[in-house]
């Protein structure tokens, strides 16, 4: 094995932000994205990102432009929106007449205009049954809407929906209106029919909407015949252990997570079920398994802080070459090339080859992720990169970038995410633009790429962000990620509230869009450990977060 690692606590040189020049095209003044430019460029993230400023140009024939469009990497909604708003027919007046009509005014249009105006069951399911009937009367010439008013509008729509297809019980469940859900579809529903729709592609999507909807009690209670089924996935058994333990069927919420367990092949799905098997039966055995993952987690951590063990695989410095190299920081689609050709198969002579090209402290974060990789990730990489551009802020401020920048980009400059956010801190266009008008900026989209810039908007960012939450690092990264407006959102279903035994750790798994939930607990752990590096008078404890982790608004 290489000894490609040393741990180092003081270097001679000064942190070197910035390559001597930048050769990538985009980051060169007056650059403008020609087709031919994006026509040399791999289908990736990257290049939808590109295709969605080319799609920008005012000029652009609808020629070009669908050339473009045709060369996104998938499915990208954004693209999708910018290319329909730049070049599809807009809507006529009579058909937004009908999406927009009052019923008193459907009531006097065509069939047409009524199907176009009760598209959507979610008006209809607000409409009273004598409203309903006469619609009905009407839809001859449209069968599907009109066989779902019928159904919604019968006595019985609950039964009726349990004796057809879970594709059409999932169909009504997701398009009705909440209020309709809670008045007629939320009742306990037979093993037999739970297990038909255990097996339909859209069981997640109604998990989640059950689970974290707490009108949906029968229905949750409901989800308790499902502890025998195997076949489903170590996330779903997780997310099952969580609603028995809302629902207080602990024994039935261990057979959940230790299900889980099994089953997860992710350390970190196993670490979670081992930690609420650990909540449920305070039996230590778990807390000392959690201690043999390499994951820094926050589960592995409170074991090790429980059971007196100092982790032992946290990387905080790499000792640079420090010598030139032909690498360009800010060039997206070199980076992608790392990426991909890392993941296939990282070798002692691949890694050699890395270690030769990536030899600027500027490139500490890229060797790290490198490291990390070649390593087998039992080695968990805090490096703190930018150290300069970070020194006129406070200890605090520091430690969030450093906790965000890890879990957001792993401190890569030329980072771009699906939903075109960017940098190392990955700010979204539209807010790093608002932030520039608040600055009073001039606004460079591409500049977002440069560190300095990309952690000013991003310290502004948090300032707000920083009072609105307490200055409560989980709450702050769930806004981060998520937006303030549905932080507030989540907190106000009384998230963080009650000092009960399984908390904060039950409001940390009721945060109801996954990817916010789970980045939150990630930035958590980072915060935990960065605070213990950088501030050395004031060491905190996970025990002392979690006890504050207490929503008082």
């Amino acid at each position: 094995m290489l000894k490609i690692f040393r741990f180092s606590l003081l270097f001679s040189l000064s942190l070197n932000l910035f390559a001597d020049s930048i050769n990538t095209d985009f980051m060169q003044k007056d650059f403008k994205i020609t087709f031919e430019w994006l026509e040399e460029k791999p289908k990736s993230s990257a290049k939808d990102f590109f295709i969605l400023q080319y799609l920008q140009d005012e000029e652009l024939s609808y020629e070009n432009a669908k050339k473009a469009y045709d060369m996104r990497n998938g499915r990208n909604a954004l693209l999708d929106k910018s290319f329909k708003q730049k070049f599809n027919e807009k809507i006529s007046p009579e058909d937004r007449f009908c999406y927009n009509a009052s019923i008193l005014e459907l009531k006097n249009s065509d069939s047409r205009c009524i199907a176009l105006g009760l598209a959507s069951l979610k008006k209809a399911s607000n409409l009273s049954k004598s409203d309903l009937a006469f619609f009905i009367s009407k839809l001859d010439t449209y069968p599907t809407l009109k066989n779902n008013l019928i159904l919604i509008s019968s006595n019985d729509v609950f039964k009726k929906l349990i004796n057809s297809s879970s594709d059409k019980f999932l169909e009504i469940f997701f398009e009705v209106s909440d209020e309709y859900r809670y008045k007629y579809l939320n009742q306990n529903i037979n093993s037999n029919f739970l297990h038909k729709i255990a097996i339909n592609k859209d069981f997640e999507k109604f998990l989640r909407t059950v689970i974290y909807d707490k009108k949906l009690n029968n229905i949750q209670k409901s989800l308790d015949n499902l502890k025998t089924d195997k076949t489903l996935t170590a996330n779903l058994q997780f997310l099952l252990g969580i609603n028995a333990v809302n629902n207080r069927k602990l024994e039935s919420a261990k057979e959940f997570f230790q299900n889980s367990f099994d089953i997860a092949y992710l350390r970190g799905e196993k670490d979670k079920a081992l930690f609420w098997l650990y909540l449920l039966s305070k039996n230590t055995l778990y807390l000392e398994e959690l201690t043999k993952s390499f994951e820094a987690n926050i589960y592995s951590l409170y074991a090790k802080e429980i059971l007196n063990i100092v982790p032992d695989n946290l990387v905080f410095k790499i000792d640079m070459q420090i010598k030139p190299s032909s690498y360009d920081i800010y060039d997206v689609f070199s980076w992608l090339e790392v990426t991909e050709d890392s993941k296939k198969s990282l070798d002692d002579e691949k890694m050699q080859k890395y270690l030769n090209l990536f030899t600027q402290k500027n490139m500490e974060p890229h060797l790290a992720f490198l490291l990390e990789r070649y390593n087998r990730f039992k080695n968990q990489y805090f490096i703190t990169p930018y150290e300069d551009l970070l020194s006129d802020y406070g200890i605090y401020k520091k430690i969030l970038i450093y906790s965000i920048a890890k879990q957001e980009s792993r401190f890569i400059p030329s980072s771009i995410s699906f939903s075109s956010a960017m940098g190392i801190m990955q700010i979204m266009p539209f807010l790093s633009k608002d932030i520039a008008n608040k600055l009073g900026d001039n606004y460079n989209i591409y500049e977002q790429f440069i560190p300095e810039k990309n952690i000013q908007y991003a310290s502004f960012h948090l300032d707000s962000l920083m009072k609105q939450f307490d200055s409560n690092p989980l709450f702050i990264a769930y806004a981060y990620n998520g937006g303030a407006g549905y932080t507030r959102s989540q907190l106000k279903k009384g998230l963080f509230k009650e000092k009960s035994e399984f908390e904060p750790f039950l409001s940390m798994e009721m945060i109801s869009y996954n990817e916010t939930r789970e980045y939150g607990k990630k930035v958590l752990a980072n915060f935990y450990i960065y605070n213990n590096y950088l501030n050395s008078e004031n060491k905190i404890s996970l025990s002392s977060i979690f006890q504050n982790l207490v929503w008082h608004h």
